[in-house]
């Protein structure tokens, strides 16, 4: 029986990409390389720019053209508006309330895995701690 892969949900990307964009503006390339940097499989350019138009229609970031610095074409760069500020509140209260799942769901497994019943893993507090949190588990 195959398994659904579960250890980075593609429902998170866009929560990656606000988070992100909160950070400070960049250019669809950059969002991409900082996705694979978190280790999402898969990820490719395109993928990311198709997850970005849809973010725009719903308001969370806005697009522009910025000169480049040094020689070569305007970028299309992406920032955050303010309902993608509070979106991403929002995905910030979803991802605790999934490490709270995820830590329940570990401690449930220890009692029944027979090891017994080892104590769950340290609680990750941040996204990158979640990342490392899926990576080991």
């Amino acid at each position: 029986m195959q398994r659904a892969a579960i250890a980075r949900p593609r429902p998170l990307i866009g929560a990656h990409l606000l988070l992100l964009l909160a950070e400070r503006r960049r250019h669809g390339y950059e969002l991409a390389e900082s996705l694979r940097m978190w280790e999402f499989e898969g990820i490719t350019t395109s993928t990311v720019y198709r997850e970005l138009a849809r973010l725009e229609d719903d308001g969370l970031v806005q697009s522009f053209w910025e000169a480049s610095q040094a020689r070569g074409p305007a970028r299309h760069m992406y920032e955050l508006t303010d309902a993608g500020r509070a979106d991403l509140a929002s995905c910030a209260e979803d991802v605790r309330g999934l490490i709270s799942h995820l830590v329940e769901f570990l401690s449930r497994f220890s009692s029944v895995d027979g090891d017994g019943g080892a104590a769950p893993p340290p609680r990750p507090t941040t996204v990158r701690g979640l990342a490392r949190f899926w990576k080991s588990g």
